[in-house]
């Protein structure tokens, strides 16, 4: 008899459970309905009726507060995984000196630049023609700035110095 009870409960739980509602634990704001299907209730993701992407992929303005133009003095680091140097730079004129005075170093290291404190796009073509054309993209980089130790830029960044 107890047995009997054991095997109505489950079979009682496993129909409850198979025509339940999805539950929802998070929904963000953009979460698309789920929709039945066919005699069997399955149900299939229901793509949105519109565009809903609304992100931004333009990255400016970059803001870096822990940084400003100014003196870096060099000194040696140990960063042995940091196999392409960097370089650090604004939308300054300090900076857009530093790069037309740097340009044939930065291009003999193959340096990426990171723009930390760059408004517009206008600003960045600045620094990419400074550059003589080297890649600058435009980062926070309040992070590299804790890592690194760094206040100031321009600055060049390898795997065992910063200069500027």
């Amino acid at each position: 008899m107890r047995k009997t009870r054991c095997i109505a409960l489950i079979g009682l739980l496993m129909s409850t459970s198979a025509k339940a509602e999805p539950f929802i634990i998070h929904d963000s704001g953009k979460t698309t309905p789920l929709q039945l299907i066919g005699q069997n209730n399955h149900y299939h993701y229901a793509p949105p009726a519109h565009d809903q992407t609304d992100f931004d992929l333009d990255p400016l303005p970059v803001i870096t507060p822990s940084m400003t133009p100014g003196l870096v003095q060099s000194r040696k680091i140990n960063r042995p995984y940091l196999n392409q140097a960097i370089f650090i730079v604004g939308a300054d004129e300090l900076s857009l000196t530093w790069l037309n005075q740097h340009r044939r170093q930065l291009k003999k290291h193959n340096a990426i630049g990171i723009a930390v404190n760059v408004k517009t796009q206008q600003e960045l073509e600045q620094l990419v023609q400074a550059s003589g054309g080297l890649a600058i993209n435009p980062v926070v980089g309040d992070k590299i700035a804790r890592q690194l130790t760094l206040k100031h830029y321009p600055v060049l960044v390898s795997a065992t110095r910063i200069e500027q």
